[in-house]
């Protein structure tokens, strides 16, 4: 090694070394594609490199061009580099990461207005190379600011201001990688399952939900095709996170299994045998690496009670920097013209038929019978019409017809899969978005030492061995407490109680599970909450319903009531609304937002392509502290709403889940007071029951009582026979304000009587 070492200081040795390293990055890094052009993370590259050095990546790029056949998606790579050699020549100065950054993104921007306008005669394109030039100037400053921090500290601090810089970085050395494509494997989705493994394992949930959704995207821009058995890849990174503590001989089959079986969901084709074997490879990678502590080069800097608010500060801009770059996204791809499939019979028609005698009679006199034959020679190219007898090159025709027919085909197949690629890149950037916000939002949770001190004791009282313990206070004032360990047997209701004189205040529990970690939450009880009921029967032609209803409470005491109604009846319907409302609950109660939650659902479903999979979300959020009513609607029936013997009809003004890409939900935000009713209603409920509803409601019965009289009559406003699912869910809210004083009264008025 010392010889080695000594070895490369020789500039005649390690100058040439670097040279032909130089040389096989820009070959490999101009595989990949983005938005229809090579990945320019080779450019960024550059940016940051000697001149020398980026030159000899230019000459790899060349070669590259040279052995794929000159392909034209090229260019922009091939002129950025250009330019950036230029520049770094009268630049070589060894600048501060940020002017490298934009002197490489000048140079990018610079290369893209000289193709566009010079060498493409204005094929407006250029809104796209200023979008790359964004790109690769961020990728270069990330690159830059990691090789200085690693020279002088040997570690890379990832803050909340370069953390959007790595996430371009990352994204676009996955896409060039998976242009890489060999027969068992692809190399940009083998690198991205391996660094996903390492962030679930090494950094916890955060850093794989990151990684694996940075990954899908990555993969996702190169190819649709690629990405596919990769889009639940984020949500099995965050499930392996939160087993973070079980031995490797559970973590690696569990992530495998995980991410096997929603491959095989995902991509009905034979690539499941490919994604099979980078799986392997990737889990047998991770087993050798996995000791290495990572946190060495890694480090998250560590938050001060002062410095709180300007991280939260600088992740909210985050999130907005994400917004504007998806909303610029969104712009570039609506300019950006695909080539229209061309006309089989228009093509042969100038290509074969104009240089022949009987052109004009064929084309002139007798255009109508040439078409319809030429039609026909489309459907059936083994038998040619008797209009086409006098043609002397009738059977190279047909030939001609079926291949350009072959090509129109494949055409429309490849605009699809682009407009499909754009629509789930978008989507993946609104969601990294309200993942970066939704993290803000958790730290602004004041995180409350001394009770979190006390809880710990009580443990230790308890014999209970936790992973993690801690107490924090919500917006409202109220408390929360949240207990991780492996403990089966865990006395909940002891700990409760003990807390709850402790911290003199009334708490309730619950208790959630993911595989072998248990989380106990345990939360002050609120003012607000739902007194409720609910119901399901299926239609009597089928055995199973397809509808489902879940009712749940999130760690901090809020309530929630969903109804889904799977596409049609019977088992295909009830398997789409099941996956709809588990996934839904185990998203929310894992601290993701419900518009996040919904969203990952819609994709989930629109991934299944051999069946019509789709399901409605009827969704009821009630916030406990405040006592308003949060109604998502997605292609559901109406919702009643009932105050002070006036009814409210909330109709939904969305698809349902799993048609289209845009899957944001219909909202209605309602303050709601104590005695209010809501009836949810799936569409086997007829709308002409809504008055006898409202009807029963004027009598202020309860929720199972009221459930029961719409059931008895179904049948009747259905002109007495039932043909689909029925599913209703009954909430009265209650104030648990003056219920407590309703019942302090009558319990002083008790002691009274007792004393006399």
């Amino acid at each position: 090694m010392f010889y080695f070492r000594k070895l490369m200081r020789n500039e005649w040795v390690h100058v040439p070394v670097w040279c032909l390293l130089s040389v096989g990055s820009g070959y490999l890094l101009s595989a990949g594609t983005v938005s229809g052009i090579v990945s320019p993370l080779g450019a960024a590259l550059a940016g940051i490199c000697s001149p020398l050095y980026a030159f000899c990546i230019l000459l790899g790029s060349l070669l590259a061009y040279a052995a794929q056949g000159a392909p034209a998606n090229m260019h922009f790579l091939l002129t950025a580099l250009v330019c950036i050699i230029c520049i770094r020549i009268f630049f070589y100065d060894n600048y501060k990461p940020h002017v490298l950054g934009i002197l490489t993104a000048g140079a990018c921007m610079a290369g893209g207005i000289i193709l566009d306008l010079v060498f493409q005669a204005g094929a407006g394109r250029l809104p796209l190379y200023i979008l790359e030039s964004f790109m690769t100037g961020a990728a270069a400053f990330f690159l830059s600011d990691a090789v200085r921090s690693i020279c002088e500290n040997r570690n890379i601090s990832l803050n909340a201001g370069k953390s959007f810089t790595f996430a371009m970085c990352y994204m676009l050395g996955i896409t060039a990688l998976c242009g890489i494509d060999l027969e068992f494997c692809n190399l940009g989705r083998l690198v991205g399952l391996i660094v996903t493994l390492l962030a679930a394992k090494q950094f916890h949930q955060s850093a794989g939900t990151l990684c694996g959704a940075l990954t899908a995207c990555g993969v996702e821009l190169c190819s649709v095709q690629l990405g596919m058995p990769l889009l639940f890849l984020p949500v099995t990174a965050m499930l392996a996170g939160f087993l973070y503590q079980i031995p490797n001989a559970f973590f690696i089959p569990v992530f495998f299994i995980m991410q096997i079986l929603s491959s095989a969901v995902l991509d009905s084709s034979v690539a499941i045998i490919k994604i099979l074997v980078e799986c392997m490879i990737a889990c047998t990678i991770y087993a050798l690496f996995s000791k290495t502590e990572f946190r060495r080069w890694i480090s998250f800097p560590s938050v001060s009670p002062g410095s709180q608010r300007q991280i939260i500060q600088k992740e909210l801009f985050l999130g907005n920097a994400l917004q504007e770059l998806r909303e610029e996204t969104a712009s570039v791809m609506r300019h950006l013209k695909m080539i229209p499939p061309v006309d089989p019979i228009q093509q042969v028609k100038e290509k074969q038929c104009q240089e022949c005698r009987y052109y004009k009679l064929c084309w002139k006199k007798n255009a109508d019978q040439t078409g319809q034959a030429f039609r026909q020679l489309l459907h059936t190219p083994s038998v040619i019409p008797e209009i086409l007898d006098h043609c002397p090159n009738r059977k190279r025709v047909s030939d001609m017809l079926h291949l350009y027919a072959q090509r129109r085909a494949l055409r429309e197949m490849q605009n699809t899969q682009l407009l499909q690629n754009r629509d789930l890149m978008l989507e993946y950037l609104h969601l990294l978005r309200n993942m970066t916000e939704d993290s803000a939002r958790r730290r602004a949770l004041h995180y409350c030492d001394a009770e979190t001190n006390t809880l710990r004791n009580i443990l230790l009282r308890c014999a209970v061995t936790e992973d993690d313990c801690f107490v924090y206070q919500l917006k409202s004032g109220r408390y929360a407490a949240e207990i991780y360990t492996r403990q089966e047997e865990f006395p909940l209701a002891s700990v409760q109680e003990l807390l709850s004189r402790e911290l003199h205040i009334c708490m309730k529990s619950l208790m959630l599970k993911q595989k072998q970690i248990y989380r106990y939450c345990c939360y002050e009880v609120p003012p607000y909450s739902l007194e409720y009921a609910a119901k399901s029967t299926n239609a009597p032609a089928y055995e199973r319903c397809g509808d489902h209803e879940e009712i749940f409470t999130d760690p901090a005491g809020n309530q929630y009531l969903v109804i889904s109604d799977g596409m049609g009846s019977g088992s295909a319907a009830s398997l789409a609304s099941r996956i709809a409302v588990k996934t839904l609950r185990n998203l929310i109660t894992s601290d993701m937002p419900v518009l996040s939650a919904i969203r990952l659902i819609n994709i989930m479903l629109m991934t299944e392509t051999n069946t019509e999979n789709f399901a409605t979300l009827d969704i009821l959020f009630l916030n406990a502290d405040t006592g308003e009513l949060t109604f998502y609607k997605s292609g559901s029936a109406a919702t009643l709403f009932s105050h002070d013997g006036k009814m409210k009809k909330i109709l939904p003004e969305s698809f349902p889940v799993g048609i289209m890409p845009d899957a944001a939900p219909s909202q209605e935000k309602i303050a709601a007071q104590n005695g209010d009713y809501i009836i949810m209603l799936s569409d086997g409920i007829n709308e002409t029951e809504y008055p006898y509803i409202r009807q029963l409601i004027s009598q202020k019965p309860t929720p199972d009582r009221l459930i029961q009289e719409i059931f008895d009559k179904a049948a009747v406003f259905h002109g007495g026979e039932i043909r689909d699912d029925m599913t209703v869910i009954a909430a009265r809210v209650a104030d648990t304000r003056k219920t407590e004083i309703h019942a302090r009264k009558i319990q002083n008025t008790a002691d009274v009587r007792i004393f006399r």
